[in-house]
Formats: structure tokens, sequence, C-alpha cells
């Protein structure tokens, strides 16, 4: 202890504030690297917000006391990774983020006591469109989407009005919209709007590239056809490609189909008659009777002429003949067929089928060589060629046609499938935070090792004053090297050596601590020590023998 506050005051003020410095600026460095390292790390909250969503999701962090970043360009709100699951529960809760739009809630904090149908129709307008946005949002290739609605409002006694029309315009994240994707949202907004048809909605990427335009009904069916055409042949592509797979393994064959098909609607009404097949309809009888009379020729009387006077007279004198007649009429029905035939669009009138299977890879025996390659045998193509003719329905009255080809693939390697997860398997970020962990560690071992000791030991042992608080000088005037600038000067050291006169007397010199010399000697110091030697022969030789006569 006494040493070490001896060092201290032979150090002086300035050194002791420099060595103070160097600890304080280290301990510095290092707290930030350990509290950086204890850190948790931020995590992506959300990417892509428009101006008022950062601003609204901010606020809410604020309230719930959750720290978080935004990045340079507002875009993207970073949280502790802990915490991401939490807060994106607790911004659901508040509607956040709502991708810039305005939906239903548009009606729950307004007053409907003042306002004007018109009002009313436009924030339905409103609500609808943001409504429609955010459902076309929730797709996986979409980043952001507008939809325009024009629905004409029905005037008083008009009888036909104009059909609705819609717009969207949709920004992806990456790559174009497939057409079933494009009619998949087509047929979504056309389902939400009443009145609205599939053919009057425009779909545009934020490129400006039109994916569907508004079609006529001619346009509409076109693509319906068309649609269905590619469907077909995709049902059964794949159909045939499981069928063979099965047989050769996956990813050892390619298939490809082409279907004519016949889309015309035809309807045909047939009527036949069988004159065999009699079948009476309806039946008719009529039936007359009657009663003549005929006098003898006598005169005609008044007596005839009044009821119960003469006429029985008369009767007896005259003479009556009775008739009758039937009448049957029959209406026989000749048996009559009627057929009606509609043909459905969408016949398939011819179809080719072509399948490209590869052969036989047999994997390197040694490491460095190349796998054999063989071809299938002709029993294996006829096996495969049969199954899929019967999985493809191939008919050959109609000029179907198949052609199966045992070919070599042109690929690098075989696919060799996934791999189970392991539990040593570490994802990016884990890798990141262990590489920034063990580079934090490196740096704070260096400058403990290389910047602070060599500084503080520097510092302490650089220029230490020798005893009696002056620096021994040279015989030639100049000034001893700091390595040597505590040892005694050497007209001290030759008056107190022995002479051949009085070898017997001694007298007490000074003396060197060697005990305050510690650490290394570099090679500018040794070749300062050889100068000196060089220099000055006669002073170095009486420091010799002062330690020889110290050590006896």
């Amino acid at each position: 202890m006494d040493r070490f506050l001896q060092t201290l005051a032979q150090a002086g003020p300035g050194r002791l504030i420099a060595a103070l410095g160097v600890t304080g600026l280290v301990a510095a460095t290092l707290f930030a690297i350990m509290f950086r390292v204890g850190t948790e790390d931020k995590a992506l909250l959300y990417s892509g917000l428009s101006p008022k969503d950062a601003s609204s999701i901010t606020q809410q962090l604020e309230k719930s006391k959750v720290k978080y970043e935004v990045s340079s360009d507002g875009s993207s709100v970073f949280v502790p990774r802990s915490k991401v699951a939490e807060a994106r529960m607790q911004l659901a809760s508040e509607g956040l983020p709502g991708q810039g739009s305005i939906g239903y809630e548009i009606f729950d904090k307004q007053d409907a006591m003042g306002q004007t149908s018109f009002v009313q129709n436009i924030n339905k307008l409103r609500a609808l469109e943001g409504e429609l946005a955010r459902s076309i949002d929730s797709l996986d290739t979409v980043k952001n989407t507008r939809v325009h609605l024009v629905i004409p409002e029905k005037q008083l006694f008009e009888t036909d009005n104009d059909p609705p029309t819609a717009s969207i315009v949709v920004g992806l994240e990456k790559g174009s919209l497939s057409d079933k994707e494009v009619n998949a949202i087509r047929n979504l907004v056309a389902s939400a709007v009443k009145g609205l048809s599939p053919d009057k909605i425009t779909i545009l990427d934020e490129r400006g590239e039109l994916l569907a335009s508004a079609q006529n009904s001619a346009d509409a069916s076109a693509s319906a056809a068309d649609d269905r055409k590619a469907q077909y042949e995709e049902r059964l592509r794949k159909r045939i490609q499981d069928i063979v797979e099965g047989v050769t393994g996956p990813g050892a064959v390619r298939v490809q189909v082409s279907a004519d098909m016949d889309f015309s609607q035809t309807n045909t009404t047939t009527e036949d008659f069988d004159p065999d097949k009699v079948v009476p309809r309806s039946t008719q009888t009529v039936e007359e009777s009657g009663n003549e009379k005929s006098s003898d020729g006598g005169a005609v009387t008044q007596g005839q002429n009044v009821p119960d006077g003469t006429n029985s007279q008369t009767n007896a004198n005259g003479s009556s003949n009775a008739t009758s007649r039937t009448e049957e009429t029959v209406n026989n029905e000749i048996s009559k067929t009627t057929k009606v035939q509609v043909s459905s669009p969408g016949t398939v009138t011819k179809l080719s089928v072509a399948v490209a299977v590869d052969g036989i890879t047999t994997p390197a025996a040694k490491a460095g060589e190349q796998p054999k390659w063989a071809p299938r045998s002709q029993e294996d193509i006829d096996k495969i060629t049969t199954l899929v003719r019967s999985a493809a329905g191939i008919d050959d009255t109609r000029g179907d046609k198949l052609e199966v080809a045992n070919v070599k693939f042109a690929r690098s390697a075989t696919d060799t499938g996934s791999k189970a997860p392991s539990k040593f398997d570490f994802g990016k970020n884990e890798i990141m935070r262990g590489v920034e962990i063990l580079a934090m560690s490196l740096i704070a071992i260096a400058m403990i090792f290389f910047v602070a000791r060599p500084l503080i030991t520097g510092i302490f042992s650089e220029g230490v004053p020798a005893a009696g608080g002056r620096k021994p000088a040279l015989a030639g005037g100049g000034s001893m090297p700091p390595m040597v600038a505590g040892m005694p000067s050497g007209e001290n050291m030759v008056a107190g050596l022995p002479t051949s006169g009085d070898q017997g007397h001694t007298t007490s010199v000074e003396t060197v601590d060697i005990a305050r010399i510690s650490g290394s000697v570099n090679a500018n110091a040794m070749k300062q020590v050889s100068d000196v030697v060089n220099d000055h022969p006669e002073q170095t030789v009486s420091v010799i023998r002062n330690w020889l006569q110290e050590k006896k």
C-alpha cells in the first residue's frame, strides 16, 4: 500500500488526471457495449404505412408505454421483439392500421340528426369503398388498394338506368397478379355491390399497366371461354402428372395438354310420328228422331185449330210417319314424339397430350463421379402410355393424339427433398445476434488489453523522477535517457569506488531501486542505452563497478 501511495505521489497530478480520464473512457465504452448487449432487439411491427396510420400507431404505442422506433422515411415502426404480438393485438382492437382507408366506422361517431340524405349516401359510398380496399389488401401479393365506385342514383319514373361501374388500383408487393387472382378480385367486388357485373370492373396496377378492362358481353364471353379452356387443360395435366409420377417418381415427368373445345350452343327439336300406333282421342255421337203427320185431303176447318175441338177427328181421318237417325264421329290420334336437345358450350372436339418421361438415374458410387443415366424399358413406356390414355380419355374417333417420349432431362442435380428441421438450426436473427455479441466482446477485450493497460502503465512508468527530485546529467552536458534517468551519476559512483592505493576503504553511494523498474523494455530504449555506453564508456564502467560493489 505504501508503495502504491508513493507511486501516486511521484506520478504527479497531471499523470493522475490522464490515468483517470483513460480509465473513465474505457469504462464508459465497456458500459455502452454491455448495455447494447443487454438491450432487446427491435423487430418490425408494420411496414409500408401511410403517414396517417403511422401517426395513429405511434400515439397508441405511447399510451400503452411500449418503446418504439420509426424508420427514416416514417413508413415502418419497430418495437421490442417480445412486444410484437401484444402490440399488434392492441392496435387491432383500435382498428389500426387502417391502410389509409375509411370503412363503416365512419358511422360510429356521427350524429345522424341534421344530416341530409346526400351526406348519408356519400358516407355510405366511402365506407363501401374502404371496406373493399381492406378486403383486397388482405391478399398476400397486394400492398395497398384504392377502390372507386360509380353507382348511379335511380330517378323517379325512370325505368332504365345505367349499371354500376368500378375502378381499382392495386399496389403489388412484387411481381404481378395472375389472371386467376384478377378474376377473383373482380368477382369479390361484384358480389359486394348490388347490380355490379364483373365485366364492368377495371383493374390496373401502380405502374399503370392494365390488368383487366371493362368488357362488353362479347368480350366477356370470349374471356370466359378462354378461362374455361385453360382450367380444363390444367386440371387434366395435373391428373396425368399425378398418375405418372406415382410410377416414375417426383420430378421425372413433364406433361402438356392442348384441347380444342366448341363453345357454340345449339338447340335441336325433333318430332316423330308413328302411324302404326292409333289412339282414339275423342268420340262424338248424334241421335235424331221425328214424327211426320199427313191428312186425307179434306178441307181445313175451324175446329182443327181449336184445342180439343175437332183435332181428334182430324187425326182419325189423317196419317203419321215416325223417323230416327244416329251419327257417331271418332277422332283418332297418331303417336307423336317430340325431343328437345340443348348442346351446352365447352364440348371437347379434339385432345392432344404430350408426356416427356425421364430415364433412370443411378447415383454416383464415389465422390466426384457423375451419376449414370439409363433409358426406361419399352415395357415401362407402354404401361405409362396405357395409363395416360385412360386418365385423359383419349378417343381415336375424334382425332385425339397422344405422345409419350423417354428423354433425358437437362438438370444439374437430382431433387433430394427437404431435410427435417434440426434443433441446432438457427434463424437469420439468431445468427446476426450471436455475431453481434461476439464482435462486441472481442472489442471490449481488445480495449482492455491493448488500450487501457498500455496507457495506464505508460502514464505511471514514463518519466518517474529519481530520488532527490532531480534527473542525473551526463558529464558531457547532455541528459540521460529515461531508461537510465534513475541511475546515479558516474562522478558520484567513481568517488565511491576503491582505488589501487586504498583497497579497503569504501564510501556510501546513491543506489537505484530495482523494484521500481517494471514492465518490458522496448527497442528504442535499448538503443538509447547502447548510445550512452558508446558515448560515455568511463561513466558506464563506473556504474557497473558500483553494481558489482553493491552485490559484494
